[in-house]
């Protein structure tokens, strides 16, 4: 009598168990679907995200090489430059030497 008693015991709280979990499955299955939704969501922004950080940072570089050659063409001019005005200065004792203005 006592085995009948517990058997029934045991069938009526796996019964509830099972029960209890095909409600949670049911309400825990909304609540997956919305995470799935709000996971491919977030996924397309970072995915958008990472694009325009990707395109900013390649014209980023590109900038940085444009002001590099731009220093580097203005060194190259400041160069040439200082070799007229040494050119010139000596150009212009030249000058002076064949016009008799300065001696040798």
């Amino acid at each position: 009598m006592i085995w009948i008693n517990l058997g029934i015991i045991v069938v009526a709280i796996l019964g509830l168990v099972a029960y209890g979990f095909v409600l949670y499955k049911k309400k825990i299955s909304q609540d997956l679907r919305l995470v799935k939704q709000l996971l491919e969501r977030f996924t397309i922004r970072q995915q958008t995200l990472q694009a325009g950080i990707d395109h900013t940072t390649n014209r980023i570089d590109q900038i940085k090489e444009n002001v590099d050659h731009l220093v580097s063409e203005g060194k190259r001019v400041e160069q040439g430059a200082r070799q007229l005005i040494v050119e010139g200065q000596r150009l212009s004792t030249e000058v002076q030497h064949t016009a008799g203005l300065k001696q040798f």
